[in-house]
């Protein structure tokens, strides 16, 4: 026969078998699904064994469904994720939500998704509108903690809380202020921090506390639960700080007691085993559920240990904490550096060395993103990647709908306690993994789906550089042959315009009136084209040829001859020499040009350079030419010089 805790701390023998016979009466065979941010904390791992206690001799099935992926949406948008296609559409009879969701993903998400759902829904920790709620009493919790810190004579008190979007994370601030400011107390605002539940952010947090620590500004850390409180402590030993001889930590759930993990951290017990016990009997029995503002209010209690400065005068687990930030089998990474068949074999013996039921690997025909709309009313496919139950490889060929999680002939083979982890990267959302482990053996199954989904979302990675390289390597071939042809065409164009200048060059001298019988060839470039087309745009581009060609037909004779050569280069030919014509030309075309940016409000300067020869009209033009380009190659590199 089982046993609990009631609220008073007695212990409360239970005969199950007696209790799920009224569920059985009632026609109940059920598959349980649980709703959480993630499987890997003590808070959610001590949640599952509680229902799992609830739920063993009710011929039920308990389905983890991990919901960090919800962050990608908003309450508008999330029936775009596959984990709520999973939890409503197929499988599923019935859906508990941890409030620890709404920490992540807020609370207006959760709330719509419990209405929506179709199913019915327990909320667990928080409560939700128009949704039975089995809660317990926070305030009245963090309030025997706060007062007891103060009964030690602790006046210097710092407060890590939870996100501020979760309704019980502000339920134990308010707690926290309340005792402290009806003590005659203060808390600095800089000692009010904001946390996520996360050992880690626990940590972290508490290294900008520890200068106050050192300065005996902070007497007492009070974390908004058991895993920030972790974290703080890890971090004081970190840096030589000793609680609680130099400093007091303060957390509330109780979770590694309610899991056998020793420790010595003064905390609120939270009732999961009660807890979970009002939820399921909201579930199964179909005559008391009904979907109301019911809540469920239920008493935790102050569990004394030594982390406040008292000797252990009560626990509801042993004594003597031995945990870490890191935990017992964060081995994360494992599985990184394998090709794709050697990863298959690890991950069998891996799986068969854990005592793991069975897992699977689900692969969406096509990648969906997570604010496609279009999608979300159509059924999603998938195929299966990697099959694994009870010590063998399991294949299956077909695609199948996915609201399923499983094909039936898989489905049905499902034991223990299942988890299902959503796989993704960025807004694409690529599969998923299905899990199933004893209950004895959950926290390794977190564990290790960790591992599996960091290599696929890694391979996946992988995958799409490859197709990314491939395609930048076709693109960089056809450009390669685009240039071979373009190359190819210019010289054929520059050739036919060398022709061109040079017959309307000829023409204009040996057809018109020369009274010297010399001219200059001037050959006139634009500054920095292709950079500022490249940078600004082709628009850009045309527009400073168009004003260049008009400045300098401006400045020359009707009878002189302008070509435009290319994109940069213009082709200017001055007959019947007068005067210094190179510096009137230069001048009259500086003038222009400078007016012209004065004028054009463009994020870049217009400039050009020029080179010019003098020659007759019987020299060679070809040679002329390159005398001129010479020249203007000189005068480019002496101003890239300057």
């Amino acid at each position: 026969m089982d046993y609990r805790f009631n609220t008073n701390g007695e212990v409360v023998f239970i005969n199950k078998q007696a209790e799920c016979l009224l569920f059985q009466e009632a026609g109940v065979f059920m598959r349980i699904g649980l709703l959480t941010t993630t499987a890997y904390s003590n808070y959610v791992q001590a949640l599952i064994k509680s229902l799992w206690r609830a739920l063993e001799f009710c011929d039920c099935s308990l389905y983890i469904f991990e919901g960090y992926s919800l962050m990608n949406n908003t309450a508008p948008d999330y029936q775009c994720n596959a984990v709520y296609r999973l939890v409503s559409q197929g499988r599923i009879n019935a859906l508990i939500i941890s409030g620890q969701l709404s920490s992540r993903v807020g609370l207006d998400l959760v709330q719509d998704l419990a209405v929506k759902a179709g199913i019915p829904v327990v909320s667990f920790g928080i409560e939700l509108e128009g949704i039975p709620s089995v809660v317990t009493n926070n305030f009245s919790g963090f309030e025997q903690i706060v007062s007891h810190l103060v009964s030690h004579g602790y006046k210097k008190m710092a407060h890590i809380g939870g996100p501020l979007k979760n309704p019980e994370a502000l339920i134990r601030r308010d707690a926290f202020l309340k005792v402290v400011y009806q003590n005659g107390l203060e808390v600095p605002k800089r000692f009010m921090l904001e946390g996520n539940f996360s050992d880690v952010v626990g940590y972290n947090l508490t290294k900008k506390l520890i200068p106050h620590i050192n300065d005996k500004e902070i007497e007492a850390i009070v974390c908004a639960n058991d895993d920030t409180a972790i974290g703080a402590i890890k971090c004081l030993s970190d840096n030589g700080i000793n609680v609680p001889k130099d400093v007091a930590v303060t957390g509330f759930d109780d979770a590694a007691a309610s899991l056998g993990i020793a420790n010595t951290l003064t905390t609120v017990y939270q009732p999961f085993d009660e807890m979970s016990q009002k939820a399921a009997e909201l579930l199964l029995d179909k005559r008391k559920y009904v979907a109301c503002d019911q809540v469920y209010t239920i008493e935790p209690r102050l569990v004394i240990r030594n982390s406040c400065g008292c000797r252990e005068t009560s626990s509801a687990g042993p004594a003597g904490y031995s945990g870490s930030v890191s935990g017992t089998l964060r081995s994360h990474g494992r599985f990184l550096s394998l090709d794709e068949i050697t990863f298959y074999s690890a991950l069998t013996d891996s799986l068969t060395e854990y005592g793991m039921n069975s897992c699977y690997i689900v692969r969406f025909l096509a990648p969906t993103r997570f604010d496609d709309y279009a999608s979300s009313g159509q059924s999603l496919k998938g195929t299966l990647l990697y099959g694994y139950s009870k010590g063998r490889r399991i294949q299956y060929t077909k695609s199948f709908d996915v609201s399923k999680i499983l094909p039936d002939a898989i489905f049905n083979t499902l034991d223990g306690i299942a988890l299902v982890k959503l796989v993704f990267i960025g807004k694409n959302q690529l599969g998923y993994i299905v899990m199933s482990a004893p209950e004895s053996m959950t926290d390794f199954m977190a564990d290790l789906c960790i591992d599996v989904q960091q290599y696929i979302e890694n391979a996946f990675l992988a995958h799409e550089k490859q197709l990314v390289e491939k395609k930048l390597s076709d693109t960089l071939e056809r450009l390669i042959n685009t240039n071979r042809k373009l190359n190819e065409l210019t010289v054929k164009d520059n050739l036919d315009k060398m022709n061109k200048i040079r017959f309307l060059a000829n023409n204009m001298l040996q057809n018109r009136d020369i009274g010297s019988g010399d001219y200059y060839l001037i050959l006139v470039e634009i500054d920095d084209f292709h950079e500022i087309n490249a940078q600004y745009g082709f628009k850009e581009g045309e527009y400073i040829m168009r004003s260049i060609s008009r400045i300098l037909s401006s400045c020359i004779r009707d009878d002189d001859f302008l070509s435009h050569q290319s994109c940069e280069r213009y082709v200017v030919l001055i007959k019947n020499i007068q005067g210094d014509v190179i510096r009137n030309i230069g001048e009259r075309f500086l003038d222009s040009l400078n007016k012209l940016n004065a004028s054009h409000g463009k994020p870049y300067t217009i400039s050009i350079s020029w080179g010019y020869c003098h020659a007759g009209i019987d020299s060679d033009f070809e040679k002329v030419y390159l005398e001129a380009e010479a020249d203007l190659s000189r005068k480019k590199h002496l101003k890239d010089k300057s």
